[in-house]
């Protein structure tokens, strides 16, 4: 694999770490920056019990998600147009601008919070459209599987960005000061997305297709209906199980096993350097048997480690690092060819669009997870928390297996055009 790495051109090496940088943050920008902070700053923008003001959090978090949808029906064909690098732009500063003014203002309205929060779900849409496309379609063949494995090695990146700016700030202001200061500059952190997202170079697949569609949408519907509906499927069922782990996982930490926040941030650390080399590992796995054989073994690995939940308040604190870590694992193993998969159900001239589309209605139906099983957990009790996340992971388990079965191999796709 060195070896293999070391016949990238210095071009595709900036590419991968601009790509990867670019989509760390725009995960860290629209859901780790809410759901990381959700154990401290809930009932800071949403007055009520523990477990409301969590609903209130998970529902801004859902609005952004929704919006990403149309950002993206606007914003793909724009990029099957003009370029992955005009959108990648664009929607780096709209995705980047609502998440400051939140910061900013001293006590801000859950109306307003659902205006930015739409705005910031607009343009996060849109940078999918690029981000999601360039690296996978302008790399060689040979890294394009592990590569696509980016796609939920980010949950981890941005995790473990989390991590470290939580550490810094409370190491600065102390762990007593940041429920007032300390999540605001986290907030102002959105903003380091700009430089790797305006320092992306344009996809040369993109310009050596001279071929522009006049409505990518309609060509998407009329010719590839099937393709989009299994790359949404697939790409639903993988968000909802990151999901079920990554947003979830701090506050199952703080109701169940009662941890502190520094232990939490611990905790999140473990899971992200895990996430990242199990969703890099699968993506690598899947050039070499392919996605659809790497996801089926994904839902496999679910279904017998859901137990893992019930295991975890019923063990020793000492044990709840190995616990986090097989989570973080089998979050996202199977998920690891998920994004090339996308990527190579579609021809270059409506990739943008039908790999947006596809993700983000994909990731739309991932985060009802977090706000269905929050809302199960408001109306029985917390006390639940362990069996309905065991539950969820079985029946995930499962889809995940049953459609991949269904679903068709993608490997190699790309370089047939």
């Amino acid at each position: 694999m060195l070896n293999e790495m070391s016949s990238l051109s210095s071009r595709e090496i900036k590419l991968i770490f601009l790509n990867f940088m670019s989509y760390t943050f725009l995960v860290y920008n629209y859901s780790i920056l809410l759901v990381f902070n959700s154990p401290y700053i809930s009932q800071t923008l949403f007055k009520g019990s523990y477990v409301l003001s969590l609903l209130g959090v998970y529902g801004l978090l859902l609005i952004d998600v929704i919006m990403r949808v149309p950002g993206a029906y606007v914003l793909g064909p724009i990029s099957d147009r003009y370029g992955r690098k005009f959108v990648t732009r664009i929607s780096s500063l709209g995705s980047a601008l609502p998440l400051v003014v939140v910061a900013l203002i001293p006590d801000p309205s859950p109306i307003l919070l659902i205006i930015l929060y739409m705005v910031q779900g607009f343009f996060t849409g849109g940078l999918s459209a690029g981000i999601t496309v360039v690296g996978v379609e302008d790399l060689p063949e040979r890294h394009r599987g592990w590569f696509g494995g980016s796609g939920f090695a980010v949950g981890g990146s941005a995790y473990l960005l989390a991590s470290i700016v939580f550490f810094t700030i409370i190491t600065v202001i102390g762990s007593s000061n940041y429920i007032e200061i300390g999540w605001r500059t986290m907030f102002l952190t959105s903003l380091l997305i700009l430089p790797f997202g305006f320092l992306m170079s344009e996809s040369l697949r993109f310009r050596r297709n001279k071929e522009r569609v006049k409505s990518p949408a309609k060509v998407l519907i009329s010719s590839y209906k099937r393709q989009f509906i299994l790359a949404s499927t697939l790409t639903a069922l993988w968000a909802s199980m990151n999901a079920l782990v990554n947003v979830m996982l701090p506050n199952f930490l703080y109701a169940v096993d009662h941890l502190s926040k520094i232990e939490i941030g611990y905790m999140s650390l473990i899971y992200s350097v895990v996430a990242i080399i199990s969703a890099f590992m699968g993506g690598e796995l899947s050039e070499r048997i392919g996605r659809k054989k790497i996801s089926m073994i994904g839902g496999i690995l679910g279904i017998l480690f859901s137990p893992v939940f019930m295991l975890m308040p019923l063990s020793s604190r000492s044990l709840i690092p190995i616990f986090v870590s097989i989570l973080g694992f089998v979050s996202v193993f199977g998920g690891g060819g998920i994004m090339s998969y996308v990527n190579e159900n579609f021809p270059t001239k409506i990739r943008s669009t039908g790999v947006s589309l596809s993700w983000n209605i994909g990731f739309l139906v991932g985060n009802f997870i977090p706000l269905l099983l929050t809302t199960i957990l408001y109306f029985t009790s917390i006390a639940l928390f362990p069996v309905v996340e065991m539950i969820a992971m079985l029946i995930l388990g499962a889809l995940i297996i049953s459609v991949s079965i269904i679903s068709h191999e993608t490997k190699g796709n790309i370089e047939k055009e």
